[in-house]
């Protein structure tokens, strides 16, 4: 009776080391019916005609250069959109507001991939001589409270915008009120940009100006810009940007840019 146990036992322990070289067999059977699977596809490459960052001036007529699209070599349809300005908001490239706009290409191959392309499109204003007008394009460097202490990446930042008000004579609209400390230093993006400041220039001479606030969108709070100086000598404007939050106080220099 013992010898026929041990013989049962002995088939059990077969029939068990059997199941498991089965199931080791089908697993290594699986991975190789979908090991060395590949497909081969040419994704498309896009390259832009004209310059991947073009700069013109208020009121001069934007031309769409266009880009082209190829996938193993063989040229493919290219789609061309176009992103609202960066600061106001204005649809497609508008040349009468001066505003960073962005201009993206795409095209997609047989197997349904995709490729990208970028153009952005900065339309300056006027460069102002600083005396009898503040329009221009700027850079600016901006330090925070209590220090005040420049350093990157909150120096040279790119770009600050004043544009004359459409149909007055002497207000201007401010593109950042903190001199882009969060929306470019920090790399926030336009939502955290100081926007909505108008400045009334009194007297540029005698560095007279009033101020409607400023609004940081992402964080819901408001700015009042102040104590603004032109120097037409050294091409710089500074002013301080005030919220009401913990070190809220931003001391910034532009520096305008010549076109």
């Amino acid at each position: 009776m013992m010898l026929i146990n041990l013989k049962i036992e002995k088939m059990k322990y077969i029939y068990l080391i059997l199941l498991v070289v089965a199931g080791v067999t089908s697993s290594c059977i699986g991975e190789v019916t979908t090991a060395n699977v590949s497909r081969q596809t040419d994704f498309p490459v896009i390259t832009l005609n004209g310059e991947a960052q073009e700069i013109i001036l208020q009121g001069e007529p934007y031309v769409e250069q266009g880009a082209v699209a190829t996938a193993g070599g063989e040229e493919i349809p290219v789609e061309t959109s176009y992103s609202p300005g960066q600061l106001y908001g204005s649809p497609g490239v508008d040349t009468d507001v001066p505003d960073v706009y962005s201009v993206a290409y795409s095209a997609t191959n047989t197997d349904g991939f995709s490729g990208a392309g970028l153009r952005t499109v900065i339309v300056v204003p006027p460069t102002g001589d600083l005396v009898t007008s503040i329009e221009g394009i700027y850079t600016a460097d901006a330090q925070r409270a209590p220090s005040f202490t420049p350093g990157p990446p909150y120096e040279n930042m790119e770009y600050i915008f004043i544009s004359r008000i459409e149909g007055t004579d002497n207000q201007y609209a401010l593109s950042h009120g903190i001199g882009g400390y969060y929306a470019i230093g920090r790399g926030y993006g336009p939502n955290y940009i100081a926007r909505y400041t108008e400045i009334t220039a009194n007297s540029i001479p005698g560095n007279d100006f009033s101020f409607t606030g400023a609004l940081i969108e992402g964080f819901g709070l408001p700015i009042q810009v102040s104590d603004m100086i032109v120097n037409p000598e050294t091409k710089t404007i500074t002013f301080t940007g005030a919220g009401d939050f913990a070190n809220g106080t931003f001391k910034v220099q532009l520096t305008q840019l010549q076109f």
